[in-house]
């Protein structure tokens, strides 16, 4: 594996991660779901799940250029959503359409707060070197 592709390793084991939690069959809870500001415990791990995601892609690309981001971020929602189409296959799991939302929300923030690093980081270089 080069030196390129060692940036991706943190990424690499993410996905899996999410791959092998997403797919353990659902443990039962017996109650309401917890909700957090209006919405479920469970859409916020979403949203911070592939708001990680994309962040550790994005980290191991190192390209601040909106169209790297955006083709990062759909690749995290995309992979997201074909964890969600398994599921279909796992007895106690069920594809669902507001976990893909919360997926690409989280992968959408994770961009653009990924974007307006950059930004700042150019600015602070920029005055630094003046």
């Amino acid at each position: 594996m080069g030196p390129k592709s060692r940036r991706y390793r943190p990424a690499i084991a993410f996905a899996l991660l999410l791959l092998v939690v997403s797919l353990l069959p659902a443990p039962e809870t017996g109650g309401p779901t917890p909700e957090l500001l209006g919405l479920a415990l469970d859409k916020w791990v979403h949203a911070g799940s592939y708001a990680a995601l994309t962040g550790l892609l994005l980290r191991g690309h190192g390209r601040r250029e909106f169209v790297a981001v955006a083709a990062l971020a759909a690749l995290a929602v995309g992979y997201g959503g074909g964890i969600e189409l398994l599921q279909g296959l796992v007895a106690s799991r069920s594809l669902s359409v507001a976990d893909m939302v919360a997926n690409t929300a989280g992968a959408v923030l994770s961009g653009l707060a990924w974007l307006t690093l950059m930004t700042l980081v150019d600015a602070l270089d920029a005055d630094a070197r003046t």
